[in-house]
């Protein structure tokens, strides 16, 4: 994936600093399902949430935690867009109409996964 020039001059700028203190909330979207369980098992008392967007109903996942020491004073937070993950959303038991927040558990994210069928790349496919 290539990052943006935002994305890159950030990563500059993270590399060459020895200390990081960032004061406020740090948002990150994540690429699957394998990517959010991370999230999850590394913050701790994380909190997480699914639901599905009321004007665009696009669906979510989300790891969160509030942080109170450095490098991050803030809230740090992973979201999943779900609309490519179909197979994760059904198998965290989330109705396709689920307009309102539903609390799930790093449990609940760690079976799903392990429900979910992986589906190998097309090796027939014209190149």
């Amino acid at each position: 994936m290539y990052l943006s020039k935002d994305a890159r001059e950030l990563s500059v700028l993270l590399a060459i600093s020895r200390e990081l203190d960032i004061v406020g909330d740090v948002s990150a979207t994540v690429a699957d399902p394998a990517e959010l369980l991370a999230w999850a098992s590394v913050l701790t008392d994380a909190e997480v949430v699914a639901w599905r967007a009321k004007d665009s109903g696009h669906r979510y996942v989300q790891v969160a935690a509030d942080r109170h020491a450095a490098p991050v004073r803030g809230r740090v937070a992973a979201v999943l867009p779900c609309d490519r993950h179909r197979e994760f959303w059904n198998a965290l038991g989330l109705d396709e109409d689920n307009a309102t927040v539903t609390h799930l558990s790093r449990a609940a994210l760690s079976k799903a996964w392990s429900d979910t069928p992986i589906t190998p790349p097309r090796t027939d496919a014209p190149a």
